[in-house]
């Protein structure tokens, strides 16, 4: 199985859903909120179990909205979009990084939030969608760290991902 990183595996899913525009035009929850970010507090086991989990959730609902494309307006297929990044992005600012991950935890929270702010306008083509890899990539030490807890994780293996660069 090709196992990709998390900067990887998430600057795939833009390209994916650029195909799906063409192919269209063409013919765990601690606190309940939604905003956030960690404070740098979680375990490394807990949170790769988090975004994971949010991870193998939100290809399944890509999956799904990719196959429910009937519009072939680019704003109407854009907003389908939206409700599957929205749920990813609040479940990954919910997630609570080590304390080592929690800066780049906010910076990576807040371009997911700027990714689903842009579907719900109906843009899939600018900002977080413009290029190859939007998202930042964790701190290598980390990403070694967390990959490693990444292999044993059944929702990591299912989503075909892990922190490495």
């Amino acid at each position: 199985m090709k196992v990709r990183s998390l900067a990887i595996w998430l600057g795939i899913l833009p390209i994916a859903l650029g195909a799906s525009f063409f192919a269209a035009c063409g013919g765990d929850d601690d606190d309940g909120g939604s905003s956030g970010g960690g404070g740098g507090t979680g375990s490394d086991a807990a949170f790769v179990a988090d975004i994971c989990k949010a991870g193998a959730k939100f290809s399944k609902d890509l999956e799904s909205a990719s196959s429910n494309i009937s519009s072939t307006d680019p704003k109407e297929i854009a907003a389908k979009f939206a409700k599957p990044f929205e749920d990813f992005s609040n479940a990954f600012s919910r997630a609570k990084p080590p304390k080592d991950l929690a800066a780049w935890h906010k910076d990576a929270s807040a371009k997911l939030k700027d990714a689903v702010a842009q579907l719900k306008k109906g843009d899939a083509e600018s900002g977080f969608f413009a290029g190859d890899e939007p998202f930042p990539d964790p701190p290598k030490d980390a990403s070694d760290r967390l990959s490693k807890i990444a292999e044993k994780n059944k929702d990591c293996q299912d989503s075909d991902f892990n922190f490495g660069q």
